[in-house]
């Protein structure tokens, strides 16, 4: 009984060191571990800059909404570029470009 005791209090702290020594860099060097930690850490610098990219267009566009709600030149002005509009006391005049060569 003596022997067994010996050779557990001996041998379960070296079969736990070595599972340690053969285990941790395996988790740590694996594919779930430190390569995979820098994947998720660009992915969220790029989603974080993604989320910013948006945040400033959304910005922008409410202005723009704004002004088109309080400004009717606003809105006209939208229309002629978006559209091509013009009024019905305005003359279009289309100039054809020449071949090779661009307005």
């Amino acid at each position: 009984m003596h022997a067994l005791r010996t050779r557990l209090t001996l041998g379960l702290p070296l079969l736990l060191l070595i599972v340690t020594v053969i285990g941790v860099p395996t988790m740590i060097f694996g594919a779930n571990g430190l390569p995979r930690h820098r994947r998720l850490r660009a992915q969220l610098a790029a989603q974080l800059e993604e989320n910013h990219r948006l945040a400033s267009d959304l910005l922008r566009l409410r202005s723009e909404l704004e002004a088109f709600q309080r400004d009717p030149r606003a809105r006209e002005r939208a229309v002629r570029e978006e559209l091509g509009w013009v009024r019905r006391d305005e003359i279009v005049v289309e100039i054809p470009a020449r071949a090779g060569r661009a307005l």
